[in-house]
């Protein structure tokens, strides 16, 4: 018989091919294997040394806990980083490393990792959510709820700070009266209320049919692509939504392709506050040797640009082009812009970068 976990996954991996768990291509199940090791050599140590004591299976040890802490922390960042454009590990849908990290993470994310620990990990848990909801994973773990206090092991001290000693009452000074030129009291004063997002006031005040949660998730899990986007033109909201092409103003500085995809990435990371009232695809078009542009197209919540500009300074570097009519002809072109892995306009794409 096959022992070993890992052994055995890949094995009823490779009966089912056509799944594509292991990776359309050789260079992508290399990829599969490299997450697959790292999980058990890089991310279960840490982990399993945090849920051993909770689960009885060893007494806890301040130093253990405190060095598992440590490495847990640094292996999440890694996973935090690698998914911070993707949706899934190894390209474009679940494979065994989404798996196995899945199933690293679930019994952390339960008992050991609370919320505070789990809150600087977003795209992590953007990705593990998406993983859970999946009917496939859902027939097996059910749903998962994941620990807002950590699972206190049998003789780890508890982590809520003690609480002080009542004081001794001390006696009443007489009080003076306050002169009228005395400085204001400033703890009384009024604190400034945060300003709540334009886009977040028009999702309550003019709630659209389309959400963009719903949307993202489609474009995630459907294939071909052509199909999420037959749903998302059936859904649209023309009135509380629009399109928008973007072209860089400087593409003739762009000499380095390696360098211009660094510097999509870097758009992308700066337009984080639109996360949530946004969704683009950047691309880099040509070659090294000749010319090298940066592309886009963007969906809006609402009908301007002007909170993209205020989000991402590094939008005023941009050529921003409203879709005015939403014609076959336009629908045709964003079309092309958000699925089309070949070409853009008739010129080759070097690299793309979703932003959902």
């Amino acid at each position: 018989p096959i022992f070993e976990s890992n052994a055995i996954a890949r094995y009823v991996a490779r009966i089912r091919a056509d799944t594509g768990l292991l990776g359309k291509t050789f260079y992508e199940s290399g990829q599969v294997d490299q997450w697959v090791d790292f999980v058990a050599n890089e991310l279960e140590v840490p982990l399993n040394a945090l849920l051993y004591p909770i689960f009885g299976y060893r007494k806890w040890e301040a130093e253990l806990e405190k060095k598992a802490i440590e490495d847990t922390k640094k292996v999440l960042q890694i996973l935090e980083n690698h998914l911070l454009l993707r949706t899934y590990f190894v390209g474009e849908q679940i494979t065994l490393a989404d798996i196995s990290v899945f199933g690293a993470l679930i019994y952390a994310f339960k008992f050991a990792l609370d919320k505070d620990f789990r809150k600087p990990y977003s795209n992590l848990l953007r990705w593990f959510t998406t993983v859970a909801a999946q009917p496939e994973f859902a027939a097996i773990v059910g749903d998962v709820f994941l620990a807002d206090t950590a699972t206190l092991a049998d003789g780890a001290p508890s982590k809520q700070a003690p609480k002080k000693a009542a004081a001794a009452p001390k006696a009443k000074k007489e009080e003076k009266p306050k002169e009228a030129d005395d400085d204001a009291d400033f703890d009384d004063a009024p604190k400034e209320k945060k300003v709540e997002h334009p886009l977040a006031v028009l999702n309550r005040t003019s709630p659209s049919k389309l959400k963009f949660d719903d949307w993202k998730v489609t474009y995630s899990n459907t294939k071909p692509l052509s199909k999420a986007m037959q749903w998302l033109w059936d859904n649209y909201d023309p009135e509380g939504y629009s399109f928008w092409f973007c072209t860089y103003n400087y593409n003739q500085e762009n000499t380095k392709l390696f360098m211009t995809c660094n510097a999509v990435s870097g758009f992308l990371q700066r337009s984080e506050a639109m996360r949530k009232f946004s969704f683009g695809v950047q691309s880099v078009l040509g070659a090294e040797g000749g010319l090298i542009e940066i592309v886009g197209c963007w969906m809006f919540r609402g009908q301007s640009v002007e909170h993209m500009l205020e989000a991402n300074p590094d939008a005023e570097y941009y050529t921003w082009t409203k879709v005015e009519v939403l014609d076959d002809a336009a629908k045709a072109r964003i079309e092309e812009y958000f699925c089309s892995e070949e070409t853009i306009d008739g010129k080759v794409i070097a690299d793309g970068k979703v932003f959902k």
